[in-house]
C-alpha cells in the first residue's frame, strides 16, 4: 500500500470532467481516494491508521486529497458536493481495475480494507 498526493492537474482534470483519470483510478488493481479538510476530527482518526499501515498490500494506492489547502477548494467542493452529492468529509471512492465500484465517508480501519477483500 502507498499513500500518494494527488497533482494539481490530476485536481483540475476531475473537475472539469467529473471524475478521476485512470492514472489514478487504475494506477494499481485497488485504489481509494480519500478526500478531507485538515479540520476534521474523522479524518485525524483515519489519517492514523492510514499512515500505521503503509506497505501492507501491494496492489492497493490510496490518495490523500485535503482539499481545504487547495487553489482550487471551490472548484474541488463543487465538484464533491454538487456532482458527486456527498457534503460529508472525509469522502472515499473505491476502485478496482480502473472501475469506481463504491464510495463512503469515514469508516473504521478493518471495514475500509474489507471493502477490498483484505483482512489485515
Amino acid at each position: 500500500m502507498k499513500l500518494k498526493s494527488l497533482t494539481n492537474e490530476q485536481l483540475q482534470y476531475a473537475v472539469r470532467t467529473g471524475e478521476f483519470g485512470s492514472d489514478v483510478t487504475a494506477s494499481r488493481q485497488k485504489v481509494a481516494v480519500v478526500m478531507t479538510q485538515d479540520w476534521c476530527s474523522d479524518w485525524m482518526r483515519m489519517e492514523s491508521w492510514l499512515r500505521n499501515t503503509v506497505g501492507c498490500d501491494d496492489d492497493l494506492d490510496i490518495y490523500l486529497v485535503v482539499y481545504n489547502k487547495l487553489d482550487c477548494f471551490q472548484d474541488f467542493l463543487r465538484l464533491k458536493e454538487n456532482q458527486w452529492r456527498n457534503d460529508q468529509i472525509p469522502y472515499v471512492r473505491y476502485y478496482e481495475n480502473g472501475s469506481l465500484f463504491q464510495v463512503t465517508n469515514a469508516v473504521p480501519r478493518d471495514v475500509f480494507f474489507r471493502i477490498f477483500g483484505l483482512v489485515l
